[in-house]
């Protein structure tokens, strides 16, 4: 049977255009190649951005009941210092195996048909215009056709690059490993970012809060950094731990639960071109991912969002062009370009250089950990400081 949409992945981008479009009426398919709930290696921050999604989703309180909060940021500097920085809609911290599955479950309450272990391969494309899936379920070669597909299955999506909407710049495909463990020390109530000179531009080490003793602790780094490294993803860890003080500090004792896992990040500056005829891109497989703190969740359920509004109407009035699609980049242009405009700031005043963060700590440690300034204040006006030197060069 045909159907009048097909969502090719159940991750956040994915779920959130499911559920939209089933909110809106629409009748949607909803497909994922693996079994749920599954792990997502990340950082497990759940950013501000995406807080009134859940809230209108109807999932907010179980979000919070499997989230830590935080209480803001601890950077730590190539020099070994840190500056704690405090604000009011620091992330909350939940594992992604979780919460990913919450909100692929509302998708299915809304009325989203889900269909797991089912692995989409190919587009059908007719005459120039995508007009259904092929994959595997159940051993089987299987063919569905839609009037439109949103594709949204992950960073390493054969689907976008299908259509040429793959973005491989080098300078912008990073990797991400993850683990949780145990007893760390000097635990606190913040997200925490570690950085050294091996990863710029922009990596780091990062420690999340799951609770006294427990956090997420992860690697973040450019492929260009980590080849000159001459290391593997997984041997960060054990190099942090033994070459730095930050790193000897929070890992020295620490017990690794279960096995670190890596995956790809495929990031970009600010909304793209992801559309075609009768799809449409979001999440990691149209690069949603900004390039400060390697952020995407909330992009891509803005995303996913943006891409069920731009399909009910595109189905309303029949025409699913890419032109009549096109207008899917203004809408990701007016929900995400002030999140990419503010990191990629970030990334380009305080983190493309190593010496940028230690003055920055220096700076306006006393006043930020004696709660004189909060994160925003401070960067607005190490903002200013840097702005005005680079124009009296």
């Amino acid at each position: 049977m045909k159907r009048q949409a097909i969502v090719v992945g159940a991750g956040p981008a994915g779920a959130t255009a499911a559920f939209y479009l089933a909110r809106a009426g629409i009748d949607v398919l909803m497909l994922d190649k693996e079994s749920w709930p599954r792990d997502k290696p990340c950082g497990d921050g759940l950013r501000a951005p995406i807080w009134n999604l859940y809230k209108d989703m109807g999932v907010w309180d179980e979000v919070l009941e499997y989230s830590t909060p935080s209480k803001g940021v601890l950077l730590g500097a190539p020099n070994q210092t840190t500056i704690k920085l405090y604000g009011d809609v620091s992330p909350l911290c939940g594992p992604r195996r979780l919460i990913d599955h919450i909100v692929a479950k509302a998708a299915e309450r809304e009325g989203a048909e889900f269909v797991q272990n089912f692995e989409v391969t190919e587009l059908i494309i007719k005459r120039g215009f995508v007009k259904g899936v092929v994959g595997v379920y159940q051993g089987k070669l299987t063919k569905i056709e839609s009037n439109v597909v949103v594709v949204a299955d992950g960073s390493h999506s054969r689907l976008s690059h299908q259509l040429g909407l793959y973005n491989e710049d080098p300078d912008l495909v990073f990797y991400g490993a993850r683990g949780y463990f145990e007893d760390i020390d000097e635990m606190t109530d913040l997200i925490e970012f570690f950085y050294n000179d091996m990863f710029y531009p922009t990596g780091y080490m990062w420690v999340f809060p799951m609770s006294k003793t427990k956090g997420n602790v992860g690697a973040f780094i450019t492929e260009g950094a980590l080849q000159r490294s001459g290391m593997r993803l997984e041997d960060l860890f054990s190099w942090w731990r033994d070459n730095t003080e930050l790193g000897h500090k929070r890992l020295h004792k620490a017990r690794l639960i279960g096995e670190l896992k890596g995956w790809r990040l495929p990031a970009c500056w600010g909304p793209r071109d992801n559309y075609a005829n009768g799809a449409l891109v979001a999440g990691d497989a149209g690069n949603m991912i900004e390039a400060a703190f390697g952020g995407g969740q909330d992009l891509a359920m803005l995303a996913g969002k943006d891409a069920a509004e731009v399909i009910v109407e595109a189905l309303e009035t029949g025409d699913v062009s890419a032109k009549a699609l096109s207008v899917y980049k203004d809408k990701l242009i007016k929900s995400q370009k002030e999140i990419y405009d503010g990191f990629n700031i970030a990334r380009k005043l305080m983190f493309s250089d190593p010496n940028d963060l230690c003055e920055f700590v220096r700076l306006f440690k006393d006043k930020a950990e004696s709660g004189e300034l909060d994160y925003a204040q401070a960067i607005k006006q190490w903002a200013g400081i840097k702005m005005k030197a680079m124009q009296s060069k």
